[in-house]
């Protein structure tokens, strides 16, 4: 004889109640938080400072009117290649007065002191040029041997490199004082309606040119400007309380030329004085030009032509680095949402040199950790995050 087992009559209650309560407890417990994470790691970091800058001819000279008379239209367009000595325009000089002749001899003695001048400064600049080069061979040979870094002998010859084309931009600039010279004593020797040639001082291209149409004009007045295009600078617009930071020999990357490419330049001289200027929001700024020069400049990359420059102020070697959406601040502290095991941990770092998007961490994290990108204000330590 068989016994038939009773089921309990609340079973299916009990199950019903079991089900429900590990859901709640299920619902209840804390899920990990979805988070962006990234892995610190060691690399190189450049801070800069990053401004608008124009390029403009590095050697420009100005062909100007030598004695009062009557300018023929000339012979040359803006964008036209002229060679040194090549005629450029004519002029017919009037009858010359004793104040005319007087004014063009005190003119001529002015441009000789100026000849006298940039040979003054090119016998100073000599000895700059031969201990540049002497410094270059030796960090050369430093450099193969390993004792010192690439970065100081790169900085040494640019700095070799900028001597040398000063003193050629000097070299220049004497040629056309002597040019101009002969301009004026052959004007002063002519006679009245004899037709006197205008010759370019230095070879390059006419940039612009100030007269078009034939008429009569005072002496000393601009006629048109000619360049060297190949040895280009530019001037860069920089906020004074950057411009402390800026020295001679930086580097300088420029882009959003409108090229493909970037284009290295090196500053060499940081004026002194500012001006002011009213930003687009109403705010006096105190600017300062920062004057660098092109290693090489692209053809297509003219005189006035606009630029995004970056000066290198500052370079890190194998950094600690992390992104400065990382960082979040408790009064005078920095600190991050570091990850261990899945949950949060608030870490504390100090910081270093930064630039745009990265900054230098000097203690509080370690190689190959991984912190929280752009954590969320409802983040807390402990947390469980994925």
């Amino acid at each position: 004889m068989t016994m038939k087992l009773r089921r309990p009559r609340y079973l299916g209650w009990m199950i019903t109640a079991a089900i429900v309560i590990t859901a709640i407890v299920f619902t209840l417990l804390p899920r990990p938080v979805s988070v962006e994470q990234v892995v610190v790691r060691r690399q190189h970091l450049e801070t800069t400072v990053e401004a608008d800058g124009v390029v403009r001819a590095k050697d420009r000279f100005v062909v100007s009117m030598p004695a009062t008379g009557i300018l023929e239209r000339l012979s040359v367009e803006p964008g036209d290649h002229v060679v040194a000595g090549q005629i450029i325009g004519v002029f017919i000089p009037p009858e010359l007065d004793a104040r005319q002749r007087s004014e063009a001899r005190a003119r001529i003695s002015s441009i000789v002191a100026s000849s006298a001048e940039i040979r003054q400064r090119l016998a100073a600049l000599s000895p700059l040029i031969e201990q540049a080069r002497r410094r270059v061979e030796r960090l050369d040979r430093l450099e193969q041997a390993g004792a010192v870094a690439r970065e100081q002998a790169e900085n040494a010859r640019d700095t070799y490199e900028q001597l040398r084309r000063e003193a050629d931009a000097l070299r220049e600039r004497e040629r056309a004082t002597d040019f101009e010279s002969d301009a004026v004593r052959t004007a002063l020797a002519s006679g009245p309606g004899q037709r006197v040639a205008l010759r370019a001082p230095v070879s390059g291209v006419v940039l612009r040119c100030n007269e078009q149409s034939e008429r009569t004009i005072m002496a000393g007045t601009p006629i048109l400007e000619i360049g060297d295009t190949a040895r280009a600078e530019v001037v860069i617009d920089v906020l004074s309380v950057d411009a402390v930071k800026i020295r001679p020999g930086m580097r300088v990357t420029l882009d959003g030329w409108g090229g493909g490419e970037s284009v290295r330049a090196i500053v060499r001289r940081v004026e002194p004085a500012a001006r002011t200027r009213v930003s687009s929001l109403g705010i006096e700024e105190q600017r300062v030009n920062v004057i660098a020069d092109m290693r090489l400049c692209p053809a297509s990359l003219g005189d006035g032509y606009r630029v995004e420059a970056a000066i290198v102020i500052e370079r890190s070697e194998n950094a600690l680095c992390i992104p400065l959406g990382a960082l979040l601040r408790d009064a005078d502290e920095w600190y991050v949402m570091a990850v261990e095991g899945g949950v949060i941990r608030r870490r504390h770092v100090t910081l270093g040199a930064r630039s745009a998007l990265m900054t230098v961490v000097t203690s509080g994290l370690a190689d190959g950790e991984h912190i929280v990108q752009h954590p969320s204000e409802s983040l807390r330590e402990g947390d469980r995050v994925e």
